[in-house]
Parts: structure tokens; C-alpha cells; sequence
């Protein structure tokens, strides 16, 4: 098979390639009217101290679980 071929065909796919990526992107234009943030549900825990101090609590809670000291490998 000639060198030539394989660059032509390389070629060949890499610019369909390209086209269909352009055509997909030209046909899922983003919406104006689409919001830039989803809306969050739920709300964080915090409080505010007695001196004004915002005072936020961790989401993931410590526990008394043991080192992984040793995995199995295969």
C-alpha cells in the first residue's frame, strides 16, 4: 500500500472528523435563556457567632475506623 494512501485516508478521516464535531456543535447552540447555575438544593449548616463571625460545620463526620495499613494486590 503506498505512503500516499495512508496520509489521504488519515487526512480524509480527520476532516470528517472535524465537519461532524462542527455540524454537532453548530446544531447545540447554547440557549440564552438557559441559567448559568443550577439551583441548589438543600442549604449548608452554618451559624453566626456572637461576634458576627460566620462559623461554617464540616459536611463529613470523623470516625472510629481503622488504618488501611495493607491493600491486596493480585
Amino acid at each position: 500500500m503506498p505512503s500516499w494512501l495512508l496520509k489521504f485516508g488519515a487526512t480524509a478521516v480527520t476532516m470528517l472528523a472535524a465537519a461532524g464535531s462542527a455540524g454537532y456543535v453548530g446544531a447545540h447552540v447554547k440557549s440564552g435563556a438557559a441559567p448559568l447555575h443550577p439551583s441548589v438544593v438543600g442549604s449548608a449548616t452554618h451559624s453566626t457567632a456572637p461576634s458576627g463571625q460566620l462559623t461554617l460545620t464540616p459536611r463529613v463526620r470523623s470516625s472510629n475506623v481503622g488504618a488501611v495499613t495493607s491493600t491486596y494486590a493480585s
